[in-house]
């Protein structure tokens, strides 16, 4: 018997070793982990980095004759001088590096002849001493991955490269040819990606400027024709979603002169409070659509296209008024997507699918670590969802990335025995992280669009989830109001987002039919894991008093508000009592960083804006539009409390007289399960493109050919083929 007790023994202690062993490995990694700092993402204290955009925007004025601004002499003084700043940005490598390099790329290959040589010599320097993408050496905390990041990079290098095709980039001491065929490869993935997905950051007034900037130095500077051409078909595409998604406004301007606005404010995958808050604070586009679709009307606004120093705007403008060896354009918006600008009045419905739930990315073989994998992995920023997180870890362990500030906090679950033994997935679905909700996942939007508002929904959008910059609903009023809901997640002074007006804290399910909107939502009891702070029992609804012609809030104790602004009526139900937040209290620092300070919005809101609805379980809003085209604000005011609202624990009904109906509709919402129409279940998948504007109606989503026809103009992109065609 003693020889079995001593085997046991031998078995028991070897296997405590084991466990003490495996502790103490997990132990040592943490500690080292623990000691991973962060590089700083920008310089300690701000300074001028415009220099770049400026002399774009000068030796434009130059070439083009219209003559440089009072005071400005392009001597080799001043030229570097401007250049200082961009450089010395460009050089620490800080995060929106890429957004100066793009300038710097077109102010070089554009007016490098002009220019002194010093100028030239620090230009080609820094180009030449730039990292491009994740995978390159070198540790910093420059952001790459997301959808506009992606390109940006992808595109100053290989155009780098494409100059410079025997030099040698400084930071892997690779060839200038060797980098333009790697940016090639992410360059053309991308615009794979965006012909088959759509756009992930869909419909964003901030951030598609910073895909047109580098997609129009493609357009005019690659030499590679097929690649040219692929380039303009996904331009071509998001000039559809900005015709598409617009709403004609008839308005003034700041002189009280007719004025026509095109307002693109959609649903968003990102958007900031300044962007929410209307077309004249934050629509980022205003320029762009005002340059293509009038410009001799809007040249002489001083804040207006001619005078803009925008570097993205400025690489567009000048693409498109520049022409190729043979005087033709390099690009211009087809007729058939500039036609959907200027439709004949009356309502439009306008559907849509963008991007991809992180779920669907192993089926459509986009879970991995290729680049194409994982450009669409992290340009929807899925990092900690289970589908997603072991395939993430790896890629930030092997690039090194765990120093990059944005990604710091992965160290704390780099641990080999999670990695090893695939647990990270079991353990991201067990927590549930709020991380979660940074993943900007697919978007089925629905669009109405008439002559007086529109209304946009991303339906039933990821209810109950965490949620980061996704605008889920937003409604149109003016070219200076809008108005939108959301579940506030707010800490006084915190950096990032959500916030008390970005995002949500969580997601509500939200559904539309044409003017009428209901949104539900479970404001969280408690914060959920790494969720720093919830606000309990709250959502609210931006409903700023001052921009609206008439306000009655005489029914906010029983959840009740109504307003009208030229000509447009709008109707907010809630389930629980409203009141106003008092703008003393809105424009506390804590506050202000939400919604006052960004853009221009501070200078505009001087009285309550913020309209909030605080009790327990359920919070419902049902948000109803017309115009004096269809009845008196009286008359509305009058119809709407005749309507049948019932509210139940996690659903609510609601019958109305639709816009353009003369019968009563059934509206009824269960949370997170079904959103029906008089009985009739809706399927809130929608196809690619569901509209007037495609042919047939229809295309499916990741259709191999894309046929838009309106207004007797027909447009064809077949990517796989290389086929764009315009006929009339």
């Amino acid at each position: 018997m003693k020889p079995k007790r001593k085997t046991a023994k031998r078995i028991v202690l070897s296997v405590v070793l084991f466990l003490v062993l495996l502790l103490v490995s997990v132990g040592v990694q943490v500690a080292v982990n623990l000691g991973i700092d962060p590089l700083p993402s920008g310089p300690e204290t701000s300074f001028d980095t415009g220099g770049g955009e400026r002399l774009l925007f000068y030796y434009d004025s130059l070439v083009n004759g219209t003559g440089l601004p009072v005071g400005i002499d392009l001597t080799e003084t001043f030229v570097n001088a401007e250049l200082a700043g961009s450089i010395a940005y460009v050089d620490a490598r800080y995060d929106v590096a890429d957004f100066r390099v793009n300038s710097l790329v077109r102010l070089y290959l554009s007016y490098g002849e002009m220019m002194p040589a010093s100028s030239v010599a620090e230009l080609e320097r820094v180009l030449l001493g730039f990292k491009y993408w994740m995978d390159q050496g070198g540790e910093d905390s420059m952001c790459y991955w997301s959808e506009n990041h992606q390109i940006l990079f992808s595109v100053s290098e290989y155009l780098v490269g494409q100059t410079f095709p025997d030099r040698v980039f400084e930071v892997d001491g690779k060839t200038g040819a060797e980098h333009m065929a790697m940016a090639a490869a992410r360059v053309n993935a991308w615009m794979e990606l965006r012909f088959d997905y759509g756009f992930t950051e869909w419909y964003s007034n901030n951030y598609y400027p910073e895909d047109i900037g580098p997609m129009a130095n493609f357009i005019q500077f690659a030499e590679d024709p097929l690649m040219v051409n692929r380039m303009k078909m996904i331009m071509d595409l998001l000039w559809y979603d900005l015709a598409s998604q617009s709403y004609r406004y008839e308005g003034v301007d700041d002189e009280g002169d007719p004025r026509t606005y095109y307002i693109f404010l959609s649903s968003s995958g990102r958007m900031y409070s300044d962007n929410r808050v209307s077309d004249d604070v934050g629509n980022r586009m205003r320029n762009y659509v005002d340059f293509i679709v009038q410009p001799t009307e809007t040249e002489a606004y001083e804040t207006g296209w001619k005078f803009s120093k925008n570097g993205f705007f400025n690489c567009f403008r000048q693409m498109i008024e520049a022409t190729d060896a043979f005087g033709q354009p390099f690009y211009t918006v087809p007729d058939a997507i500039l036609a959907i600008f200027d439709v004949p009045a009356g309502a439009k419905v306008v559907k849509g699918s963008q991007s991809l739930d992180a779920s669907e990315l192993e089926a459509e073989g986009l879970l991995g670590q290729d680049d194409k994998q994982i450009m669409m992995q992290f340009g929807m920023e899925a990092f900690t969802n289970p589908e997603v997180i072991d395939n993430t870890i790896a890629y930030i362990g092997k690039n090194n990335m765990f120093t990059n500030e944005f990604l710091n906090d992965f160290k704390l679950v780099n641990i080999w025995l999670l990695r090893a033994f695939r647990l990270l997935d079991s353990v991201s679905a067990l927590l549930k992280p709020s991380t979660d909700g940074v993943a900007i996942e697919r978007a089925n939007v629905y669009t109405y669009v008439t002559d007086h508002y529109s209304m946009h929904t991303a339906q039933a959008h990821q209810p109950g989830g965490y949620a980061d910059q996704q605008a889920v609903q937003s409604i149109n009023l003016t070219n200076e109001l809008s108005i939108f809901t959301s579940q506030p997640a707010k800490i006084p002074r915190r950096s990032g987002t959500p916030t008390y007006w970005v995002g949500n804290g969580r997601n509500p399910y939200s559904v539309q039919e044409r003017n009428v909107s209901i949104s539900l939502y479970f404001p969280p009891e408690k914060a959920g894991f790494m969720e720093p702070m919830v606000v309990p029992e709250t959502t609210h609804a931006y409903f700023p008093v001052e921009l609206f012609d008439e306000v009655d809030e005489s029914g906010l104790s029983d959840g009740i508000i109504f307003g009208t602004v030229d000509g447009t009526h709008v109707a907010i139900f809630a389930n629980h009592p409203l009141a106003f937040v008092p703008f003393a209290t809105s424009d506390l620092e804590g506050d202000r960083d939400d919604m006052l300070v960004r853009g221009s919005a501070g200078d505009v809101l001087t009285d309550k804006y913020d309209l909030v609805q605080t009790g327990p379980g359920m919070h419902a809003f049902v948000i109803e539009l017309s115009s004096t085209d269809v009845e008196s604000f009286a008359d509305f005011k009058t119809r709407i409390y005749g309507n049948e609202l019932t509210v139940y624990a996690s659903a609510l009904s609601y019958r109305t007289m639709l816009d353009g109906d003369a019968a009563l509709t059934l509206l009824e919402a269960t949370y997170d399960e079904s959103f029906a129409i008089d009985g009739v279940v809706q399927d809130l998948q929608y196809d690619r493109f569901e509209s007037d504007y495609v042919e047939n109606g229809s295309v499916a989503r990741k259709a191999e050919e894309i046929v838009f026809a309106y207004g007797g103009h027909t447009l064809t992109l077949n990517y796989g083929q290389n086929v764009r065609s315009e006929d009339d």
